[in-house]
């Protein structure tokens, strides 16, 4: 007994260093109301893995929900004339606009870019049972992204001669020159992993049982949580490379839902979540002309980014108790996230020009959820020292506005002791 007392609050603490990502993508993050492993009675703790990949690259949603290829939710084509503009004649990069010296007529400098994005992930999270219906949980995520088969298809003609000083100085060999005048950025394939933030909860969870012909059961949860920064931080460096959670900055989750039982075997509810990331400051990658384009901006500066509310809506259905250990759920999830704004401390650039950055636009995701989970020992737990289950889940997304969507596989498998 005493054994076991001391294994249990050992493996909480270790479990304080766990985590959460909260990025503009649809991987499923490990205090997703939709993967919460059932909790069982009379257990003080619960370890929980989670597992994640997608099984299709990226497909993605523009500013007007028309889907589009992952490095085109921003900008429809890249423009190499335009990222040259912003900058003091004196400087490399105005040097270089000078010598192109030439008109943007739509298709000059242009280049239309895709490549395949991929992200997989998996986590380790803990709950320690305390009185009253209260826990505390704690996440600690690790992912993988992959961007791959990048390709830049040059649109310039070969007629005037603008065309010809455009080839030769800049588009000729444009992977160096982007790499040379904009501090080492670098425009194609990539590969990262690492941590993402790692997030402690407060959570709250009491059943109410109903004397009704229908209503069995009202369950009501509550939760409030702290990201802290240690995932890996956008990669200024590397086209399209997102964070691996609040890019630097300090977080704040504030959840609540409701689920109701009906009859033996139906259950359905409703989750609201609201997560609010403190402003922080750092150097970051800024448009210097409004024409610019996000994949192709040269210039790096100290900038503090004040994030928008992000907000999240679960509807689900669920039959559960099916042969008496299987269940069943559907659910529909949507995300938004309201418009960033960022704060220049350098004067040599325009703060209004900077905030035309369509990445710092409000996005949107809409995602259908099915999993399969089996309980062993729903019924008769007594007497047993573990309590273990599985859950087999896929997140299937349909709609958004400048979002990369995934189609996502995973697995939640849970023991309680």
């Amino acid at each position: 007994m005493i054994y076991k007392k001391c294994a249990t609050r050992c493996a909480a603490f270790l479990l304080l260093f766990a985590g959460n990502a909260a990025f503009s993508m649809n991987i499923t993050r490990p205090y997703d109301s939709l993967i919460r492993a059932e909790t069982a009675p009379n257990y003080r703790m619960q370890v929980v893995g989670l597992g994640q990949a997608s099984v299709s690259d990226a497909k993605s949603f523009d500013e007007n929900g028309c889907r589009v290829n992952v490095l085109r939710i921003w900008d429809e084509d890249q423009n190499s004339l335009k990222m040259l503009d912003g900058f003091a004649d004196s400087s490399a990069i105005g040097q270089r606009r000078i010598l192109v010296n030439a008109n943007d007529d739509g298709v000059r400098g242009h280049y239309l870019v895709d490549g395949d994005l991929s992200a997989h992930g998996f986590a380790l999270s803990g709950r320690w049972s305390l009185p009253k219906g209260f826990s505390i949980a704690t996440h600690f995520p690790f992912y993988f992204m992959r961007l791959q088969n990048v390709s830049w298809c040059e649109q310039t003609k070969d007629i005037t001669a603008d065309d010809a000083r455009t080839k030769e100085y800049l588009t000729n060999d444009f992977f160096t020159n982007v790499c040379t005048l904009g501090d080492g950025l670098w425009i194609g394939d990539w590969k990262r992993s690492g941590f993402g933030d790692m997030s402690l909860f407060v959570e709250w969870l009491e059943n109410f049982r109903q004397d009704k012909k229908v209503l069995k059961n009202v369950r009501v949860n509550g939760r409030a949580g702290l990201v802290i920064p240690t995932g890996k931080p956008k990669d200024e460096n590397k086209i399209f490379a997102l964070p691996f959670g609040n890019d630097g900055a300090v977080g704040a989750v504030f959840g609540a839902g409701i689920d109701l039982t009906f009859g033996t075997f139906a259950r359905a509810g409703l989750d609201v979540q609201l997560s609010h990331v403190f402003a922080n400051s750092r150097c970051r990658r800024i448009k210097t002309n409004e024409d610019q384009t996000e994949l192709l901006l040269l210039a790096k500066t100290d900038v503090m980014r004040d994030f928008g509310l992000a907000q999240q809506f679960t509807l689900y259905g669920e039959l559960y108790r099916l042969w008496n250990r299987l269940s069943f759920k559907l659910g529909y999830q949507f995300s938004r996230h309201g418009e960033d704004l960022l704060y220049l401390f350098d004067q040599t650039y325009s703060e209004r020009i900077a905030n035309t950055a369509n990445s710092l636009e409000e996005w949107t995701m809409h995602n259908f959820f099915v999993s399969l989970s089996y309980d062993h020992l729903r019924e008769d737990n007594e007497g047993s020292r573990v309590h273990p289950y599985v859950s087999l889940f896929a997140k299937i997304p349909f709609n958004g506005k400048f979002s990369a969507l995934v189609n996502t596989i995973g697995v939640v498998v849970s023991i309680d002791f």
